[in-house]
């Protein structure tokens, strides 16, 4: 399934993005299939290979889920194997380095990498 078409397409009929022509899905990305509806990805965005998007996790006090929207800014690249594990928003124009996992908010233009993801720089 090619990265720009069919694979966006698919996903822009979930209601995750905003314009299929524009982003880049790239081969095995994973979106969260409890609660897909709370993922937001604007136009523009590059999600590498592997990328995996959850908009849920586990909250050891009550023992049920915890869930939150996860919203992915224009023009933002997530690199290969990338993990959004909490609800968060990523900036417009952010990248965030391949391998990283993602558990707080990323400003709008800024590099970020590492486990967790931490500041690396401003984008030029």
């Amino acid at each position: 399934m090619k990265s720009r078409g069919w694979r966006p397409w698919f996903v822009k009929m979930g209601g995750a993005i905003k314009n299929h022509k524009k982003t880049f899905i790239g081969e095995g990305v994973t979106f969260d299939t409890n609660y897909p509806e709370d993922i937001i990805i604007e136009e523009g965005v590059r999600l590498t290979a592997g990328v995996r998007i959850v908009t849920h996790f586990m909250n050891p006090k009550t023992g049920g889920y915890d869930r939150g929207q996860v919203h992915i800014c224009k023009g933002a690249y997530l690199g290969m194997c990338t993990l959004v594990v909490k609800p968060v928003n990523i900036g417009e124009g952010a990248i965030i380095g391949a391998g990283s996992i993602v558990t707080k908010d990323i400003p709008a233009g800024e590099v970020w990498a590492g486990n967790p993801a931490r500041f690396i720089r401003k984008r030029d």
